[in-house]
């Protein structure tokens, strides 16, 4: 492992105008991985070189942020133990100023609120009216149909800041507050609007990748984006006969967790298909990839 002052070295070598030499840096940089970008920042920030100096620095810090949710996206669609734990690695890429601390906190702060007014002997449908008046009454969560389609709608960190966002974030937000309070509450991947359903068995929240789910495994569905309306199957039906697409059991059952973190991304190439950020359209298309 490469000590501080070893990697401050390399990094205080980057304006080399030797190609080779520079070529040979960046290669051990790359190498070291993470543990440089505090350094790289750092001497962005700090050193007055030119702006070649500067896209180095810009372009090493990007491959290794890269590598890395790459690597540790492609494990968790491997083994997707939490949805959070995807969701976050999309989030932390795309909107790094919301840390993973603060999503935590908050999570766990409003699953603590519910938590009160909660009790073993109410119905499904009483416990989704608790999650409701939390989510929607103190918390005041709302869908955003003004910008419906702006990136930040899909980022869950961003809907946590300013309490709102699109139908899959904010089924996210339902999602999550129920694994923390054991609810078996699970997404469901309705075309054109993401929804989330209550299901009949706790058990089956704890295998969610590997159960093979019926219509009878629900038991109602919430609508996340609308303020917690609850739906029957009969509704769910309706919407899509609305839509016009052929009826499929699949949209009326849990999906698994990377069908949600994929759609994100779905979300994310809508929302960034005019944007002249070629590097970041690049970036998305490569973290897609990993579904295929």
């Amino acid at each position: 492992m490469a000590t501080k002052n070893e990697i401050d070295a390399l990094v205080s070598l980057l304006d080399d105008p030797d190609e080779i030499i520079f070529n040979q840096i960046k290669s051990q940089l790359l190498e070291i991985g993470t543990d440089c970008i505090p350094h790289l920042e750092k001497a962005n920030f700090e050193n007055e070189y030119g702006p070649v100096f500067k896209s180095r620095i810009n372009g090493i810090t990007h491959e290794i942020s890269l590598s890395k949710v790459l690597k540790d996206h492609n494990d968790w669609i491997n083994h997707p133990v939490k949805l959070i734990d995807g969701v976050n690695q999309i989030d932390q890429y795309f909107f790094p100023n919301i840390t993973k601390s603060y999503v935590q906190n908050e999570l766990s702060k409003i699953a603590t609120d519910v938590s009160e007014h909660l009790y073993d002997s109410m119905s499904p449908i009483e416990k989704v009216s608790v999650i409701n008046d939390v989510l929607y009454d103190i918390y005041n969560f709302r869908g955003d149909k003004k910008n419906y389609h702006s990136a930040e709608n899909s980022s869950f960190g961003k809907l946590l800041q300013t309490k709102k966002g699109n139908p899959l974030t904010n089924s996210i937000l339902y999602v999550e507050i129920a694994r923390l309070l054991n609810l078996p509450i699970m997404g469901i991947n309705l075309p054109n609007h993401f929804i989330v359903g209550y299901l009949n068995s706790k058990d089956i929240c704890y295998y969610p990748n590997n159960y093979k789910f019926t219509k009878k495994d629900v038991d109602f569905y919430i609508n996340p984006f609308s303020q917690g309306v609850v739906l029957k199957h009969e509704d769910v039906e309706d919407f899509i006969q609305e839509i016009n697409v052929i009826n499929n059991e699949y949209y009326y059952i849990p999906c698994p967790y990377s069908h949600i973190t994929k759609r994100i991304l779905t979300n994310l190439n809508f929302s960034f298909k005019k944007s002249n950020n070629f590097i970041l359209k690049s970036d998305l298309n490569k973290i897609t990839a990993l579904y295929h």
